[in-house]
C-alpha cells in the first residue's frame, strides 16, 4: 500500500511542515477552549463533530475533485499512459486524494477516544444503555466516510467523457451526492446499532439490526470500491466484460427484495390488511426486484458512455465474430433491461395472488406497460446521446423524463382527465388499450428519430 506511487505522490502534494503542525495545534486550541468554557463532555462532542466535518465535507469534496482537477490541469492523460494498475490507481486516488482530511479526522478521533476513556472512568459519559462504545462509533464513522468519498469519486469518474467534451470543471454535484450518501448510511448505521434487541427479517431469517446494518455498510463499501476499480480500468484502457455489473444487479435485486419478504403462510392473512398499491409493493418481493432492475437500467443509461462510435465497434466485432472484444464494448443497460423483463415474467407467474387486491389491477398489464415505457425512455436517451454535440445531455434527459412522468400527468389530473394519464405513465389495469397503444406509438416515433440521428452520426464516425 505505502509503495503505491499515486499514494506517495499525494502525500507529497497534500502535506507540508506547515500543515502538519498547524492542524493539530488549531484543533487542540479549539477543544481546549471548549474544555475551559464547558467540560470534557462538550470537548469530546466537538471533537467528534470536527471529525465528521473533515470526513464528510472536506474529504468528500477532495474525493470529488481528485480526478477532475487532474483533467482540468491537463495531467490526467499522463497518468493514463503510465504503468500504474487500476487497483493502485483506485487506492491511490481514494486514500491519497483525501489523506489530509483523514489526518485531521484522526487527530479529532484520538482526542475523542482519550476524553471518552477519561470520563468513562468517572462515570460521566456514555453510561446510558444501548449507547455505542467509542470503538464502534469510530468504526462506523470511518466506514461511512469511506463509502461517501468512494461514491463521490465514482460519480465524478462516470462523467469524465462529458467533462472532456464540455470543458467543465463543476464538481459540486458529485460532492453533494457523496456527502448525502455517506451521512445517510452512517446515520442509519448509528441508529441501527443503538437499537439493541431490534431484529431485521431478511428472507425469513432474523438478524440483529446493528449487525445487519454494519454488514450492509461494509458490503456496499466493497461494491463502491469495485466500481472504482472498474471505472479506472475503463480510463486506463483496460477492457473488461461487464460481468461485474451483472453480479451487482443480481445482488441488489436479491438484497432489497429480501427486506420485504414474507412467509407464504402469511400471504392470505396479509391480503385483508393491504389497502393500496404502496402496501402491495411492500408485501411483494418480486415487485421490488423488478423495480430495482428498472432503476439500475436508468442508472446504466445515464452513467455509461453511449455513443455511435462505441456501437459501431460493437457491431464490427460481432461481424468479425470476435465475441470477446464485442462483449468488452457491450453497454450496461441491456443487462439490467433483460433482467427486468425476466423478473417481470417471473413476477407475473409467481405472484398472481396479489391481483385479488384490486378490482382493476392486472399484474400482466402493470409489467408490460412498465417494460414498454422503459423502452421508450431507452430510445429517448439514445436520441440525445447520438447527437453530434451532446452537451449537457444528461440534464436534458432528466428534464424530459420529469415532464413525461410528472408534469404532464399532473396537468391531466388537474384537468380531471384521469383516464388520459395512461398516455405517458404505465398502467396497472385501467385504460390498458390507451397505455399500450400510446407506448407503441411513442416507441415507433422515437425509433425513427434515433435512426435518422444514427445514420448522420454513422456517416461521420
Amino acid at each position: 500500500m505505502f509503495l503505491n506511487p499515486e499514494l506517495r505522490r499525494n502525500i507529497w502534494l497534500e502535506f507540508s511542515i506547515h500543515r502538519i503542525i498547524i492542524t493539530p495545534v488549531t484543533i487542540g486550541l479549539i477543544l481546549y477552549l471548549v474544555y475551559l468554557t464547558s467540560n470534557a463532555t462538550k470537548s469530546a462532542e466537538i471533537a467528534f463533530d470536527i471529525a465528521c466535518f473533515f470526513i464528510f465535507l472536506w474529504g468528500t469534496k477532495n474525493a470529488s475533485e481528485t480526478v477532475i482537477n487532474e483533467v482540468n490541469g491537463s495531467t490526467w492523460d499522463f497518468q493514463r499512459q503510465s504503468a500504474i494498475s487500476p487497483w493502485s490507481m483506485t487506492w491511490g486516488k481514494l486514500l491519497g486524494g483525501t489523506l489530509f482530511s483523514w489526518y485531521g479526522a484522526a487527530i479529532c478521533l484520538i482526542v475523542y477516544y482519550v476524553l471518552h476513556a477519561h470520563d468513562a472512568m468517572h462515570g460521566i459519559l456514555f453510561q446510558i444503555p444501548n449507547e455505542l462504545t467509542p470503538e464502534q462509533e469510530i468504526l462506523l464513522l470511518v466506514a461511512g466516510g469511506l463509502f461517501g468519498q468512494a461514491i463521490a469519486l465514482l460519480s465524478s469518474l462516470q462523467v469524465l467523457p462529458q467533462i472532456r467534451r464540455e470543458k467543465t470543471n463543476k464538481t459540486f454535484r458529485y460532492f453533494i451526492v457523496g456527502a448525502i450518501s455517506g451521512i445517510f448510511i452512517t446515520s442509519y448505521s448509528f441508529q441501527a446499532v443503538k437499537a439493541a434487541g431490534v431484529q431485521v427479517k431478511w428472507y425469513g431469517f432474523h438478524f440483529a439490526m446493528g449487525n445487519f446494518a454494519l454488514t450492509t455498510l461494509v458490503i456496499f463499501l466493497g461494491w463502491a470500491i469495485v466500481g472504482l476499480q472498474r471505472s479506472f480500468c475503463k480510463e486506463l484502457q483496460y477492457r473488461n466484460i461487464p460481468w461485474m455489473w451483472l453480479l451487482f444487479n443480481i445482488f441488489c435485486m436479491v438484497y432489497f427484495s429480501g427486506l420485504v419478504s414474507i412467509d407464504k403462510l402469511d400471504i392470505q392473512a396479509s391480503l385483508s390488511e393491504i389497502k393500496d398499491i404502496q402496501l402491495l409493493i411492500q408485501q411483494a418481493p418480486l415487485y421490488i426486484a423488478f423495480f430495482i432492475a428498472d432503476m439500475l437500467t436508468y442508472l446504466a443509461l445515464l452513467s455509461d458512455d453511449l455513443n455511435v462510435v462505441r456501437y459501431k465497434k460493437l457491431i464490427t466485432r460481432f461481424q468479425e465474430r470476435n465475441y470477446r472484444e464485442m462483449l468488452q464494448q457491450f453497454p450496461w443497460w441491456p443487462i439490467s433491461y433483460v433482467l427486468a423483463i425476466v423478473v417481470g415474467i417471473n413476477t407475473y407467474f409467481n405472484q398472481k395472488i396479489y391481483s385479488q387486491l384490486f378490482e382493476n389491477f392486472s399484474p400482466a398489464v402493470f409489467i408490460i406497460t412498465n417494460i414498454l415505457f422503459m423502452f421508450r425512455d431507452i430510445l429517448l436517451i439514445h436520441y440525445f446521446f447520438f447527437d453530434k454535440n451532446p452537451k449537457r445531455n444528461v440534464g436534458t434527459i432528466v428534464v424530459y423524463l420529469l415532464i413525461l412522468y410528472v408534469l404532464v400527468p399532473m396537468i391531466l389530473q388537474a384537468l380531471h382527465l384521469y383516464d388520459w394519464t395512461a398516455l405517458f405513465i404505465p398502467s396497472w389495469g385501467k385504460n390498458t388499450t390507451i397505455a399500450v397503444i400510446s407506448a407503441l406509438v411513442q416507441i415507433v416515433l422515437l425509433a425513427g428519430m434515433c435512426r435518422q440521428r444514427w445514420q448522420k452520426a454513422w456517416a461521420t464516425a
